[in-house]
């Protein structure tokens, strides 16, 4: 029993001085040991592709998405912006507009004239660089505009200190007999000439020229612009046309109807200018 202890006891020392030895063999070769640096790089977010760099032979490539478009820009709400008593007002509608703003009648009218301008100008703008947003909102504009000329032409705006004004949209004018039929004129469209937006009326004709084709006539509109007409030319705000020239009148003819559908004729002479002196 005392052998057996014994060999048991010096292979249990062996044992210790082997461990001992690996211990101390690792903390030397530990501490002798060249320091690294780690370096961590950041690929490019899938996707992308680096400028710049070529990709490794092992490399996967980046994935394309093939349906990737650009985003599109969204388009702007069309509103009308005036400068009333120092201040910037906004309107939201045509409505608004010409039911609360505090412009004179002319000063009104003469602003929506200058807008739906503007407006045409940056619709041809946009279509010339296939800007589909900037159309988008220049033809929202050309419709506010367009709108709001055609209220101001059916009230008296306010001023300040007015008691009451009377806004006649969707209202039955109270100077109309009980009993006459009201009529309904033709919106004036949006893309309408400068001799469709006014009134027959405040046409002038300047002068009357003879070509081979026919008379042809020289208009102005109220704001001084002046055009050349021929026969069969749409002109006025009621839908109306030229029907015929002379060498010192033009004929207008509009057909009007009124809300049971009946069709009246209205025919308007213009005299030329010089003519009327």
């Amino acid at each position: 029993m005392e052998k057996r202890a014994k060999i048991l006891l010096v292979l249990l020392a062996v044992f210790v001085v082997a461990a001992a030895g690996y211990y101390l063999y690792r903390r030397f070769k530990a501490r002798n040991a060249p320091k690294t640096k780690i370096v961590m790089k950041m690929g490019a977010p899938i996707g992308t592709v680096n400028k710049g760099r070529k990709p490794a032979a092992n490399e996967p490539a980046a994935p394309v998405n093939a349906q990737q478009k650009p985003a599109q820009k969204p388009a702007g709400t069309a509103v009308i912006k005036t400068v009333e008593g120092g201040k910037e007002v906004q309107y939201s509608s045509a409505e608004d507009f010409v039911k609360n703003t505090n412009l004179s009648q002319t000063d009104a009218e003469a602003y929506v004239q200058l807008k739906l301008g503007d407006a045409r100008k940056a619709l041809d703008a946009a279509k010339s660089k296939n800007d589909a947003a900037a159309a988008d909102l220049a033809q929202k504009e050309i419709d506010l505009y367009g709108k709001a000329a055609q209220l101001l032409k059916t009230r008296v705006l306010s001023g300040p200190g007015a008691a009451y004004v009377y806004f006649p949209l969707n209202k039955r004018d109270p100077f109309m007999s009980p009993f006459e039929v009201p009529k309904v004129y033709p919106p004036v469209p949006p893309n309408a000439g400068p001799l469709e937006k006014v009134p027959v009326e405040k046409l002038k004709v300047e002068a009357i020229l003879w070509s081979g084709k026919g008379f042809r006539a020289l208009m102005f509109t109220p704001d001084g612009r002046a055009y050349t007409v021929r026969t069969g030319q749409h002109v006025g705000d009621k839908g109306g046309w030229i029907a015929r020239i002379t060498k010192s009148r033009v004929y207008v003819t509009e057909k009007i109807k009124d809300i049971l559908g009946d069709v009246e004729t209205n025919n308007v002479v213009l005299p030329l200018h010089k003519e009327a002196e």
